[in-house]
C-alpha cells in the first residue's frame, strides 16, 4: 500500500514542540485523488470519463478487442459490451489510454449468444469495456451510488 503522509513534515513538527496543534493539519495525508474525473468532448454530447486506479480496481474493468464480423463491414463485440441508452440508442465505451474511456455510438444487427454484430461502432482493433460499462456510464453522467 502506497502511504503517501508527509513524514518530513511531521517531524519538522515534532521538533517545533509548542506548535503541535498547529502542525497536525498540514501534517494530515493529502486527499485521495477523486474516483472520477469527467471532461467534455469539445463539440459533442459525450465525456470522457477517467477513473482513478483504485476506483478502475474497485469496478472490475475489464475490456474486449473489437473484431471483424464474417460479413463484410461488419464489427463484433461482446454483447456485455452494449449499452442501451434511456431514448434507446446503443452504446459501447472505447478505451481511449488507460483507465481513460469515451461513449461511442454502435449500431446493433443481431445479438446471438453472447456476441453483438455491427453495423455501425469503433474500428476494428478498438477495446471496448465490456465489465464495468454501466459503472463508467454512471460516472459519466454523474450519477451517485447512493442515489
Amino acid at each position: 500500500m502506497n502511504d503517501r503522509r508527509p513524514t518530513g513534515l511531521l517531524v519538522l513538527c515534532l521538533l517545533l514542540a509548542p506548535g503541535v496543534a498547529a502542525c497536525e493539519a498540514s501534517a494530515a495525508a493529502p486527499e485521495a485523488d477523486p474516483p472520477a474525473v469527467v471532461q467534455e468532448v469539445p463539440g459533442s454530447d459525450v465525456k470522457t470519463v477517467r477513473l482513478s486506479d483504485d476506483a478502475a480496481d474497485a469496478v472490475g474493468i475489464e475490456t474486449a478487442t473489437v473484431g471483424r464480423a464474417a460479413a463484410p463491414g461488419k464489427l463484433r463485440i461482446p454483447y456485455a459490451a452494449v449499452l442501451y441508452y434511456l431514448d434507446g440508442s446503443t452504446w459501447a465505451y472505447r478505451v481511449e489510454e488507460k483507465n481513460t474511456f469515451r461513449r461511442v455510438p454502435i449500431r446493433v444487427e443481431s445479438i446471438s449468444g453472447d456476441v453483438a454484430t455491427l453495423t455501425a461502432g469503433p474500428p476494428v482493433g478498438s477495446t471496448v469495456v465490456v465489465v464495468g460499462a454501466t459503472e463508467v456510464l454512471g460516472a459519466e453522467l454523474e450519477i451517485s451510488g447512493e442515489q
